[in-house]
């Protein structure tokens, strides 16, 4: 599985290199045209965090953190005590690790150290980095503020294990962050078409519907504090990076062409309603 995730990043790694992108989420777009893909990918984290507060105190889990452009921008911007970025990829949380200590803000992180709860005790530096599954989860219970997953969550074989997790590690009056691209109903021809175009890149697509989200979250002790259904933005967050990479010619699309139909087709499919993507902002239900 690791390495069909690998494969499944690579375009996305050259991707994000050639144009300069932070990470590889999908973005958010206000209005289309209106700043560069890189900003929207920036917006996209904001907004899924806007009901989670963040500040000097706060313990922070970034499930899926990818090559770490969005837990760098959550120190930059917010300061926490703790960041913690999870990734399953030992190619990313490489990447992730060198990326944040070229800015002085990352140190290793022992497996041993974040099992025993000290996350909220030895930091040194605001972040780190380490290789994990979402399904078991290595933190102490209740010891974290913050929970951001963000397009990771499709990638997991069992979701409600997942979910189950986040609700452990959570503490008392913690936020779990979530989007992930989804369905309008389990069976549908959106689902189908994505998991063909995830194929050629050896990486199924597990999708769910908003409906059996929040079925998922009733049963696992969650409560939703906020859902947004944001196909709209992100789709046109999609079409702007898409512009970008036609501006710099197909000679420059060496490497991740393959990708670029893969967003194309991504982008259509929001467009139409085939797929949808969806926030949502969720907290214990004691």
């Amino acid at each position: 599985m690791r390495a069909a995730l690998d494969a499944h990043y690579r375009p996305n790694l050259k991707l994000a290199q050639a144009h300069g992108f932070g990470g590889y989420n999908c973005g958010y777009a206000r209005q289309r045209g209106e700043t560069s893909f890189a900003q929207h990918q920036r917006d996209l984290v904001w907004r899924v965090l806007a009901d989670a507060r963040i500040g000097p105190t706060t313990t922070v889990l970034d499930i899926g953190c990818g090559i770490g452009g969005p837990a760098n921008w959550i120190v930059e911007r917010f300061t926490p005590r703790r960041l913690i970025g999870l990734e399953y990829c030992w190619s990313s949380v490489r990447l992730a690790a060198q990326g944040a200590a070229r800015h002085g803000i990352s140190e290793a992180c022992a497996f041993e150290r974040i099992l025993a709860g000290s996350n909220r005790d030895s930091a040194r530096q605001p972040l780190c980095f380490v290789q994990g599954d979402a399904h078991h989860l290595p933190i102490a219970d209740g010891s974290i503020d913050v929970i951001l997953s963000l397009e990771s969550a499709l990638h997991y074989a069992d979701k409600r294990r997942f979910l189950a997790e986040c609700r452990r590690v959570l503490g008392s009056g913690g936020v779990i962050c979530l989007g992930d691209i989804t369905v309008p109903k389990t069976k549908s021809i959106g689902a189908t078409l994505l998991r063909g175009l995830s194929a050629p890149f050896k990486s199924n697509a597990i999708l769910w519907s908003a409906e059996s989200y929040r079925g998922a979250f009733a049963a696992g002790g969650l409560a939703v504090l906020r859902h947004e259904q944001a196909s709209p933005h992100v789709a046109d967050s999609l079409a702007d990076a898409l512009d970008e990479v036609r501006r710099r010619g197909w000679k420059a699309a060496r490497g991740f062409r393959m990708r670029f139909y893969y967003l194309s087709c991504l982008e259509r499919l929001l467009r139409r309603g085939w797929l949808h993507y969806d926030l949502f902002a969720l907290t214990r239900a004691e």
